[in-house]
């Protein structure tokens, strides 16, 4: 059996060609899969080509199976369930092994200079801490989205998650927003500055995708004030976004630690108290909603206790890798 052929299909376009044929119906296939529908023919046209045989009869007014196809169809289906429940035994496997070792699998957002928090920075910095594991650094969605699955148990990430039936969150630190001006604006010469002072200078800013319960919560803060600059999707490298406040492109909100990125032609200046409140970032400790195990509640505790009242100002936040800090 020739496992290993570069003629074989792979599992996405079999995933597609399976949806079709059990929906027979482009749209609802696509809808299923999260895709358009132009792809999703690309992706059966590129199978039978692949195959060289018809799969799939299509014309204005319905799709149907060839019977190649629906014999196809009853072996790919199979083969499918047959992966799926590999890849769910594998995850249960390394799920009892962890719990076996009492190992802790911890995420650490990116864009966090942990080492700016001396009591924490000791703490996940000790060899014990970890267990001997890698602590995991991502942007703070895609931590998230690894403790709802389980493959996290424990994330340190920026103002993302909301509490839910499957995560339990808890702030344990925040920093707040101020302005990257261009050093020409008319704002720049104030020493705080309200929402009304940028005008309609175009705002570098983020997509809601990223991070919808911080990008919800700025917009309830732009509502308040009457805020509606122009919006311009920010840079995703951070000497780019800054070239272009530079340039009089338009300017970014970012953490207020950023101030420590200096660069010609650009100036920062905070926000006044009452907006700066609700422009805060807070960064966050993320655990799945139930958890029991005593190794991970200890770890949850240890990080609780050395960020106890911690109020993260410039010197003791997040810092400047990259614009995206709102992921």
């Amino acid at each position: 059996m020739r496992i290993f052929s570069k003629h074989l299909p792979n599992i996405r376009t079999l995933q597609c060609f399976v949806a079709v044929a059990e929906e027979l119906n482009f749209r609802r296939a696509s809808e299923l899969l999260n895709m358009s529908q132009p792809p999703l023919s690309r992706q059966i046209q590129s199978l039978e080509d692949l195959l060289r045989v018809q799969l799939i009869r299509r014309n204005t007014h319905q799709v149907s199976l060839t019977p190649a196809g629906e014999a196809f169809c009853k072996d790919i289906h199979s083969v499918l369930v047959a992966l799926d429940a590999a890849v769910a035994s594998l995850r249960k496997y390394a799920e009892e092994e962890q719990e076996r070792t009492g190992d802790v699998r911890i995420g650490l957002t990116s864009v966090i200079d942990f080492s700016l928090i001396p009591h924490l920075d000791a703490l996940i910095g000790h060899p014990e801490f970890a267990g001997g594991q890698r602590l995991e650094r991502a942007f703070s969605k895609h931590l998230v989205e690894r403790v709802a699955r389980g493959q996290l148990d424990v994330a340190i990430v920026g103002d993302i998650a909301a509490p839910s039936e499957e995560l339990s969150v808890e702030s344990v630190g925040r920093d707040p927003m101020m302005v990257a001006l261009p050093a020409g604006h008319p704002a720049a010469g104030k020493t705080r500055l309200r929402l009304a002072d940028l005008g309609d200078t175009p705002l570098f800013w983020f997509s809601r995708a990223d991070n919808p319960v911080f990008y919800d919560k700025c917009e309830r803060a732009f509502r308040t004030y009457g805020y509606a600059a122009p919006r311009r999707l920010e840079p995703n490298d951070f000497t780019k976004l800054l070239a272009a406040v530079a340039a009089g492109e338009g300017l970014a909100f970012c953490p207020a630690s950023m101030r420590a990125a200096s660069r010609i032609g650009v100036v920062y200046r905070p926000f006044e108290e009452a907006v700066e409140r609700l422009l805060t970032i807070e960064v966050q400790m993320v655990w799945r909603a139930g958890e029991t195990r005593r190794e991970v509640l200890n770890k949850i505790e240890a990080i609780r206790s050395a960020l106890k009242g911690a109020v993260l100002p410039a010197r003791h936040a997040l810092s400047a890798p990259a614009p995206g800090l709102m992921r």
